[in-house]
This record gives C-alpha cells, structure tokens and sequence, in this order.
C-alpha cells in the first residue's frame, strides 16, 4: 500500500490512474482501494468531536458522491462494448487485458472533468476505472481550520475511506460488482415473478376487479366487528348497509407519520379499524403505510409498526449507519436495488429524489433484526397479501403531476419577477392580484398507487403496480423489468424534502467547502440549476418516471393535458402540494365516512375548501360544503421568522437554522396552494384581521353532507339530532387534529417535531404516539354516533328500494294477469 501511495504521489496523473483501475477486480483488497484517496493516514485519522449538524451534512455529501458519482458513468443511454473500452490488443498479456488501454482511461477522465455539471452527470458513463482516476485528484481535507468544527471520537476520516472504498467497488462496472450483479443479473423470480409477465393499460373509470374483489372479502369480515362495535347481535347486520369508511392520514414528515400510527393504534384497540374499507396517505403517512403494510415490523399490527419506527427514527439517515448499510451485505442490495435499476432503466434517470428516498428507506424500512430482511417489503404489488383476503383495508398512496403548459410558467415567473422589483404599491397590488389569477390555471394531476393498480382518474388510465417503471407504447408494456422499489416510491411520496435545497444547502456551506471543490461545485450546481423552479410554480422537485401512456392519444379521458401521451417520462411529486389531507381518492369510491388525521402545519381551511372545490369539478353534491372550516387549530409561527433577524440563508445558531428551514418549507407548501387568498389574510397586521373569528375547535369535529338542494350548508354532528341526522345523505368527515392532551402527556406540544426533522428521540416519538392515540380514543364516541346513524340510514335507504321493487313486480303482474 506504501508503494502504491508514493506511485500516486510522486508520478504523473495518467499514473495514478492506471492504478486505480485495480478497483475493478473482485479480488482485490480494501486496503489497496485506499491507494487512490490522496488523504493522509496521520492526520486523516485524527477524531474529536463533532457538532451533529456538520456530521450529519458531511456524510450526506460523501453519500451523494458514493451514490451518485457512479451513477454519474453508469450506462444510461447504452453500454459500450468492451473493445472499446479495454482496446485488446492481442499482443497484450493476460493482466494487460483486464485493464483498459492508457488512451481510453484519459479521453474518459477529459470527458468526465468537462461534462460534470450539476445534474448533466447522468447523461453519462464510464466503467469503475474512471470513476476512480478521476477521483484520485480530488483534494480531500486533512485538517479542519474552522474551531468548532471537530470529528467524533467514532467518526474518523479513515472510517469514512473505507466505506466509500468498499461502496465504490461495489458499484462499479466490472464483473462480479453489486452493480453487476443487480443491473445484469437475472432477477430472482421469487422476489420478482412479475418479470414473467406482461402489462397493459386499462383504460375506464370503473375500479378494477382486484379492488372489487376486495370489497366483497373486507365486508364478510367486517360484519361481526361492526356488530360488536355497535352492540348489536350480528344476525342484524346485512353486509349491504355496511359504512364505507376510509381513514385519511395528512403529510408532515416522522411527525405526521407517527400520529397515523397512534391514531391507527387507537383504531385497532377500539374495535374501529376493523370497520374500515380504506386507508390512505400523503407524504409522511404514506411512509406510515408502508411500514405498516410491508411487514418490515415484523408484523401488520399498527402497534408494532409503531414500535419499529420510533425505534428507528432515533438515528438519522444521516448517519454512518447508512453509509454502513450501503456497503455491507446484505442491506447494500436491499437498498441500492431501486435506485441502480432506475439508473440504468430505459429513461436512464436519477435524481436527487431518488437519492433521498434511498437514504430515507435505511432507517424506515430495514428491520432492527437483519436477519428478517426481505426484498419483499419493498414491494407495493405484495403489500397485497394481507389485503386479497380482507385482513386489513386497502391502502391507498398518492402522488400529484404538475402539467402548467411551459408558456403559463414562464408568465408566472414574469409576474413574480416584476412584483419583486415593483416599488410602487398600487402596481405591486395589480402583480399580486395578476399573480393569483395565474395560479387559478395552475393544474395538476392525482395519481393513486395501491397494491393492485398505479393510475390517474382525470386520464381514466391505470397499469398494474408491479408494471410501474416499465416502457409502455400504445398500451402495452415493451419490456419485463423488476417492479419499481418502495425505496424510491418513499422518496417520491416525500419529496417535499427537496423544496428547500437553497436553504439546506447555504447553511452547511461552510462544512461543504471541506470538501474537494469539484464536489462542492457540483453541488451547488445542482442547486443553482434548479433554483428557478424552487418556490415558482411548486416548492417540489419531481422525479421522472416512464410514461405508460405513451401512444395512447385520443383514447384518454376528455380534457387531458394536451401532448402527455408524447413524452417519454411523467414527473411525479409529493401530493401535500396540492391537497396535504387524500380526500381525492375518496371521491370515487361511494365512501360514506373520512377519519381524518390532520397533522399539517398549515391553515385547515386550505385543505377542507381544496377538497371542496375538488368535489364540485366531479360534480359530487354530497360533498360537506358550506361549513365553517376551522381557519386554524394551533397558533401558527409564520411571523417568528421575520421577527427573529435571521437572514433568508443564515442563522445564528444550528436550532434557529432548523426552525428557518422548517418555517420556509412548511409556509412554501401552503402558499403553493392558498388560492382563496388565506395567507395574506393571515399575514396581516393584528389590527388589520377581521373581526369574526371561526368557532371554538375541539379534539373532534364531525360535518356531513348533504345531496338535497334544500341542505346547502353542511351541518355538524354537534347541532343534530338522532332524526335530522338520518335524514342527512352525505359523505361525513371526521376531523381529528394533532393537538396537544395535556390529559395524557402533559405539557407536550406535538409540534414542537418539525416536519423537516432528521431524527426523532425515543421519547418524543412515544409522546407523539401517546397523543395520537389519546386524541382518536376522545372521538370514538363521535364516530360510533356516526357510524350508526350511518348504517341505519343505509338500512332504511335499502328496504326502501326493495319495497318499492315489490311494488312494481306486483303492479306488472297484476297488469299481466289483468290483459
């Protein structure tokens, strides 16, 4: 190794390279691979300690250049030959063969410093040698000049060598790589025997026969537990008047995830879970769901699933534990699976959403015994085998498309321009009202992922679940491939990570300086290219996957975005963009009862009067509509930003750069869809706010529809009796918001778990889970009030049409027997 360091020191750069090309070879060892770091073995291996927010952000930069770098060469628009890359030449010995000629490694090393800009990285690629060559110039830092930047006794520049070593190696595209063996491999047809069949799009708005079938297994075992939650003998309950309930669950990060997994807990305990029909999630509860339905817990109890992720939230996957888990069998296939096979797929793209999905799923979805991993808790299609029978409800997740034709975009960014120049109040009034008007026009697209189908309503398409990252043409899939992994759909689902990357990436701008430069330039490329999207149309990044609606032009529903069926990919984002409660999923699904659980930071109103406008483009009528939303349920701290003089991307210490982040990140998803204009109204002076106020607000608060014109106004269960409730044939919602019980855990606020949090301790997640569960214990009255009322209707509504059946079989009888 001491030789091979002087070599790398003292001899020109094409040197060096050439004995990088040694990582290449499954054989070689570890300590070899460390030849081509030019770090120092003295001083690399000093350790102190480290302020947690350097360390963490240190190596989420190293992880970006262990993922992403060879993601960087790897083969995305085709792989070229091995001539080609090795030029064999047949009097070359048989080491010489295994190495690639001098000339190739030094036209891929030029290619690679010329074309490494910002995201541009994965337009192309190189085998591992490159890769390596290239990284043997970096300067990496031996000493740290900034005092209050020091290393953990557990965390040493040697350590963090050795795992990018490994990982590299790993990734690399020689024979016998992890890369290799996932991208080139055949797949394991028990893991994935959807590679031996074949997908097609279904086109309708009908739900699919899976779902169908599931409908009828669900209320066979629903029947005796709804009878014995109302008290009744079951020979009263006809499987016909049975309530369809969904629980809906809200995004906010670990904070919204843990409250659906208390509340879900309360659901089981209370005998109301297993009268459910649906479950459905948004950001951070579609994480929950995953847990919950994956069986990486151990088992599909909401107790355990509840249990595995306080346990496992209390580290970050910022965190060498996931540097770990990228480079050790066999949680490094397990996770680097999804990722590699998108990579290397037929639109050959990664992103950054990607990255963080693949982060994120090393603490959410690896069970605390390793020893019970399976690949098949990364699969949506097989989170179905507690759902076929009518075990649990169907889940559903969801994910939004933003398709504002590129022309109205760049008004909007006009608009926006000019109204942060304008100095003149009347005309900055005219942009802000020119502003909303344009955002009116702003569209954006629903998609459902559950266990049997991934598709869009407003299109009428929809494919198989495991067919999702296939290439689809005129309606039918042109390859077989693995199913797309949760790994990434989890990034997707909240990518809302990446709506602050500016934020994020100037506070740890002084750790990222520490870096060799060529990482710090792409990084901040990467921000800087995507600045302009940043915050004007969405806060959120999207993530490209292959359009399966390729082809299909003129057999999509009416109105569908003009040119979708052309593009080669569809951009998939965090639905709390648009609605951050799934109430949409619902709307065709002839639901009778939401249980919502509001765990969002934003005004409610926003999300309760979205819904509404949602229903009435359906033309739904028994949508609550007309009620006194609450405007909101906990104070809000939009002003704490302004008033603490922090600076957009500073902040004087490493909690007031949390509580920045989290308050832009949180109030840019609000704005994004404040189309009532709530957010100024909220942002006025004291004096200035009118002077009527929303109503007191409980734990639980219940509002029903109505389909009779004479019922505009929806009402609340509060305000009706046993008799005007029958009467009332709308959809109910039940809201129950994350507040705080002091009955329960005192003094415990749950918000104080921002949604941007890294890592939650043991015991805030537990108080979080206590609270959850105590406020859906205090609503079980409502809810079974509800529920009856519900059923009896239902019941009523039921012996009505067959009476009136009878009735007209006995008069076209009686008519018969008369002639």
């Amino acid at each position: 190794m001491s030789t091979l360091l002087r070599v790398h020191h003292s001899t020109p750069r094409h040197t060096a390279a050439v004995a990088a090309a040694s990582l290449v070879r499954r054989h070689v060892q570890i300590q070899r691979a460390f030849a081509i770091w030019p770090w120092s073995s003295k001083e690399g291996r000093q350790t102190a300690r480290v302020r947690r927010t350097s360390r963490d952000w240190f190596v989420f930069g190293t992880a970006c250049v262990a993922v992403a770098i060879p993601l960087w060469y790897y083969k995305l628009k085709g792989m070229p030959s091995q001539d080609a890359l090795n030029e064999v030449d047949p009097a070359r010995s048989e080491e010489d063969v295994s190495k690639p000629s001098m000339s190739t490694l030094l036209r891929e090393e030029e290619k690679a410093d010329s074309d490494w800009h910002g995201l541009a990285f994965l337009q192309f690629s190189a085998p591992a040698q490159a890769i390596a060559s290239s990284m043997s110039t970096w300067k990496w830092p031996t000493s740290f000049p900034t005092p209050d930047i020091q290393w953990p006794p557990s965390f040493s520049i040697a350590d963090l060598q050795e795992r990018l070593s490994a990982l590299l190696l790993e990734l690399g595209l020689g024979p016998g790589s992890l890369y290799d063996e996932i991208v080139n491999g055949p797949p394991d047809l028990a893991v994935h025997p959807e590679c031996e069949w074949d997908a097609e799009v279904r086109l309708g708005e009908d739900l699919c026969l899976a779902e169908r079938g599931f409908l009828g297994e669900r209320k066979r075992r629903m029947r005796s537990s709804f009878a014995k939650l109302l008290g009744v003998p079951e020979s009263e309950i006809d499987e016909r008047d049975l309530p369809i309930v969904a629980i809906a669950g809200s995004g906010g990060g670990y904070r919204a995830m843990l409250n659906t997994l208390g509340s879900l807990t309360a659901a089981r305990t209370l005998g109301i879970l297993d009268c459910v029909t649906y479950t459905a999630g948004v950001s951070g509860s579609c994480w929950a769901l995953g847990i919950l339905y994956s069986g990486v817990a151990g088992s599909h109890l909401p107790e355990d699933a509840a249990a595995h992720a306080k346990d496992r939230i209390r580290v970050s996957y910022l965190d060498m534990e996931t540097l770990d888990a990228l480079v050790t069998p066999p949680t490094n296939k397990y996770l680097l699976s999804g990722i590699l096979r998108k990579a290397a797929g037929p639109t050959g793209t990664a992103s950054l959403v990607d990255l963080y999905g693949t982060l994120l799923s090393s603490r959410l979805f690896i069970p605390t015994d390793i020893g019970r991993l399976d690949p098949r808790h990364l699969s949506l299609h097989f989170y179905r085998r507690n759902v076929d029978n009518g075990a649990l409800p169907l889940p559903i997740l969801s994910a939004i498309q933003h398709v504002t034709p590129a022309e109205k975009a760049e008004e909007i960014r006009k608009v926006a321009d000019e109204k942060a120049l304008s100095v003149d109040r009347g005309r900055e009034e005219t942009l802000e009202d020119k502003q909303g008007q344009l955002q009116q026009e702003i569209r954006w697209l629903w998609y459902e992922f559950t266990p049997y189908e991934i598709g869009c309503d407003e299109l009428g398409a929809w494919i198989p679940s495991w067919s999702l990252g296939r290439q689809f043409k005129d309606g039918k899939n042109t390859e077989r491939r693995p199913e797309l992994s949760f790994t990434i759909l989890a990034g997707i689902f909240g990518s809302a990570f990446c709506a602050s990357l500016k934020h994020y990436f100037r506070e740890i701008e002084p750790i990222l300086k520490l870096l060799p430069i060529q990482l710090y330039n792409w990084l901040e490329e990467i921000v800087t290219d995507n600045e302009g999207d940043l915050g004007l149309i969405h806060p959120v990044l999207p993530d490209q996957l292959p359009n399966f609606l390729k082809g299909l032009d003129g057999q999509l529903r009416f109105d569908s975005p003009p040119g979708i069926t052309e593009h080669d990919t569809l951009s998939f984002m965090d639905a709390g963009a648009e609605l951050n409660i799934p109430y949409y999923p619902f709307l065709r699904r002839n639901v009778d009862c939401i249980i919502a659980l509001d765990a969002s930071a934003d005004s409610q109103d926003l999300w309760f009067s979205r819904a509404e406008e949602l229903a009435a483009k359906r033309g739904l009528r028994t949508w609550p509509r007309g009620a006194t939303w609450p405007a909101r349920v906990r104070p809000g701290d939009e002003g704490a930003a302004n008033a603490s003089g922090i600076p957009p991307f500073e902040a004087s210490t490493p909690d007031a750069a949390n509580l920045k982040l989290a308050q832009t990140q949180e109030s840019a998803l609000a704005k994004q869809t404040d189309k009532q204009g709530s957010m100024e109204q909220r942002q006025m002076p004291e004096a200035e706010r009118p002077s009527s106020s929303p109503p007191h607000m409980s734990s639980c608060e219940v509002w029903i529809g109505s389909s009779k014109s004479a019922d505009e106004v929806s009402a609340r269960l509060d305000d009706l009796d046993e008799a005007a409730l029958l009467q009332r044939d709308g959809i109910a919602v039940v809201y129950i918001p994350l507040m705080p019980n002091e009955r329960r855990v005192p003094g415990f606020d749950p918000f104080s778990i921002s949604t941007w949090r890294r890592e939650v301790a043991p015991e805030e997640s537990q108080q979080l889970l206590d609270v959850a569960e105590a406020n859906f214990t205090e609503a079980q009255e409502k809810i079974i009030r509800l529920l009856r009322a519900v059923w009896l209707r239902k019941k009523m509504e039921r012996r009505n049409r067959q009476w009136r059946a009878r009735l007209a079989n006995l008069r076209q009888h009686l008519g018969n027997n008369v002639h």
